[in-house]
């Protein structure tokens, strides 16, 4: 049985994908997992995707106490009807929420019983301006051009957005009706920002070591933890 720490929170780590990969059985990845990652052309993308569909079975074991071994991920497109991409969830285990993230640097993933959103997107280049990041509304426009560091906010809404699309808040179309701009903000011990949004907590916060930007909507403020204490199998994790 999961302790009542993990009942709401979702369990969240974020690693590189060297780390996650040391060691890693790639083997336990499903065939449509291995013909998707074995499309990707650069390595370093391939790595992290493989990561990625790793850590969060890491994720799921920790939460359930399953092992590795029995935790199979599925994914469906309903736009395309199609298998091998869309969002994931876990054969057999319809009650687990599941959600990752990855760039070069950088991967989170999440196991949770309620649903549950990640999103890693690297820092803003020096000098780059924020008009990049689409799907801000009106009043988070204007709240960025008067920021001090207008592209770092410019990201966390959009970070924040794609943890909603994930948790199936929102769409991609409809980010730009979703206004963070008058979310009320405060700080967890770690120094995570934490607000809330329509009953989900939104977290986000910054890893300098791997220069990216952190973001989880989930039911409670995410539980993180280091990949080294991630149990791959065995009794659940609690806080």
């Amino acid at each position: 049985m999961v302790r009542t720490g993990l009942r709401r929170a979702p369990l969240v780590v974020v690693a590189s994908p060297d780390e996650v990969l040391a060691g890693a059985d790639v083997g336990l990845l499903g065939a449509a997992e291995r013909a998707r990652s074995a499309a990707l052309q650069d390595p370093a993308d391939r790595a992290a995707y493989v990561a990625a569909h790793l850590l969060v079975r890491r994720c799921a074991a920790a939460l359930t106490g399953r092992p590795l071994t029995d935790l199979a991920v599925h994914q469906w497109c309903t736009d395309c009807r199609t298998a091998g991409h869309g969002r994931p969830s876990l054969v057999d285990l319809p009650d687990v929420h599941v959600s990752w993230s990855h760039s070069r640097g950088a991967v989170v993933a999440a196991a949770a019983w309620r649903p549950v959103g990640v999103d890693v997107e690297e820092f803003p280049a020096e000098g780059q301006a924020a008009g990049r990041f689409p799907g801000l509304a009106p009043a988070e426009q204007q709240q960025v051009r008067s920021a001090v560091d207008a592209p770092l906010l410019a990201l966390r809404h959009w970070a924040r957005k794609e943890c909603l699309v994930k948790t199936g808040t929102t769409t991609l179309a409809g980010m730009g009706r979703v206004d963070l701009s008058r979310l009320t903000e405060r700080r967890d011990r770690a120094g995570r920002a934490v607000s809330r949004y329509r009953g989900l907590y939104l977290t986000d916060w910054c890893d300098p070591a791997r220069e990216v930007l952190v973001a989880v909507a989930g039911a409670a403020a995410p539980v993180v933890r280091a990949l080294a204490d991630v149990a791959a199998a065995g009794a659940p994790v609690g806080r």
